[in-house]
């Protein structure tokens, strides 16, 4: 893969960027300049959002493993968890690599980025596949245990949680509202 990246300034891309018009955003964006930004900043804070879920979900499933059991709800829901941000995070991280990698003069980084990219996404996907397939075979099980009562759920004391992630959107707007303003 590594050596795939470093062929992949002398590549079709390479030679498309650099012999392209050199726009200060992907020409796919047609001189867009509110969606190039939108999309930054998405892709910006999913990739820092998911990010930060697969270091909770590690952290829950490694502080756990003497209690938990392979097949214990919790355990099945954990790991879709993970695997639903490990697929969000390298398929958002991906884009927003290759939003924030966008160089037109210097396309042999543009084509390792493109490059990169393309060798996430299929990863990012595969996790997609392994969270789905979590969800089906551990769904009725999950379910079974869920219905059980008293289950008492209060997620209003919980939104100070979500601070840190505010703080994360916020920033991820204003680097990209930067970086678009100031190209």
């Amino acid at each position: 893969m590594l050596s795939t990246i470093i062929q992949a300034a002398g590549s079709l891309v390479a030679q498309s960027v650099a012999s392209g018009p050199s726009t200060a955003m992907p020409p796919s964006f047609n001189d867009g300049a509110s969606l190039f930004l939108f999309n930054l900043f998405i892709m910006t804070a999913a990739t820092f959002l998911g990010s930060m879920m697969v270091g909770k979900q590690v952290g829950r499933i490694w502080g756990q493993r003497i209690w938990d059991h392979p097949k214990d709800p919790v355990t099945v829901y954990r790991l879709i968890t993970l695997f639903a941000a490990i697929g969000l995070t390298l398929r958002c991280g991906a884009a927003a690599m290759e939003l924030w990698g966008w160089n037109p003069n210097d396309p042999a980084t543009v084509a390792r980025v493109m490059m990169a990219k393309r060798w996430l996404d299929p990863i990012a996907v595969g996790c997609g596949m392994v969270w789905m397939g979590l969800v089906i075979l551990g769904e009725p099980g999950v379910e079974h245990q869920l219905r059980k009562a008293p289950l008492p759920i209060d997620m209003w004391s919980r939104w100070p949680a979500l601070a840190r992630a505010g703080g994360i959107v916020i920033l991820s707007f204003v680097a990209a509202l930067a970086a678009v303003c100031l190209r």
